[in-house]
């Protein structure tokens, strides 16, 4: 299946650049670096940084034009304005296609846990993307993690029983939790319902990921209404 490309035009701007002026324009300040290019401060439309982050997170190789001279990169950092979530700024990590990059990909947890299941356990994550070093053709997009062998409470995954593709090896301690069940609660809990099979419980999404910046759109959205 062929990957969904994404594309930024973007231009170079003076470091002493207005930024409040810049942002009131539509754009967003942007700081483009990597090991093999001279650093860079650009910028690029408002509308179209969001579209291809939304798209492309931050473990999707993206194309950049720089004044009409293209590079591919990765969305590195990126920067919210506490009150209104909106992106004020973003770095830009330089890719080069014949070296290897370090990036974070998001987990994709599938199958059912028989612990879950069968026991009334609970599946908690503990970790939602996995640090690994690859070349960039062979950048997963996901990481998928099979739940379906958990088969006890207490049961868990951790970041050395990942199944990684060829080619991608895993920087995080080895040691580290990826996804336990845990056993379901007693006493005077025991009268709320217990969670569904497919049920997972976990951090809330990442501030600054693709995530969180869509939750919060759609609940300022729904105060909209409210008012109205």
């Amino acid at each position: 299946m062929t990957k969904e490309s994404f594309l930024l035009e973007a231009k170079t701007r003076e470091a002493k650049t207005e930024l409040l002026a810049l942002r009131d324009g539509g754009r967003i300040p942007v700081t483009f670096y990597g090991k093999d290019i001279q650093p860079m401060v650009i910028d690029v439309d408002y509308k179209n940084f969001r579209k291809v982050f939304l798209g492309a997170g931050e473990s999707i190789i993206i194309d950049v034009n720089v004044d009409g001279k293209p590079f591919k990169a990765l969305i590195h950092d990126v920067q919210l304005h506490p009150i209104t979530d909106k992106i004020v700024h973003a770095d830009l990590l330089h890719v080069s296609m014949d070296k290897p990059i370090d990036a974070e990909v998001p987990f994709n947890v599938i199958g059912v846990s028989p612990a879950v299941k069968d026991f009334g356990g609970i599946l908690s994550v503990q970790k939602r993307s996995l640090k690994i070093r690859c070349l960039p053709k062979d950048l997963p997009s996901l990481i998928t993690i099979d739940v379906s062998n958990l088969t006890a409470l207490h049961s868990s995954i951790h970041v050395k029983d990942v199944a990684l593709p060829e080619g991608v090896k895993a920087m995080d301690d080895e040691k580290i939790t990826v996804v336990t069940v845990v056993a379901p609660r007693k006493e005077e809990e025991e009268a709320a319902p217990l969670p569904t099979a497919a049920e997972v419980t976990g951090a809330a999404p990442v501030a600054g990921s693709p995530e969180a910046i869509a939750a919060a759109e759609a609940a300022k959205g729904d105060a909209k209404k409210e008012k109205k």
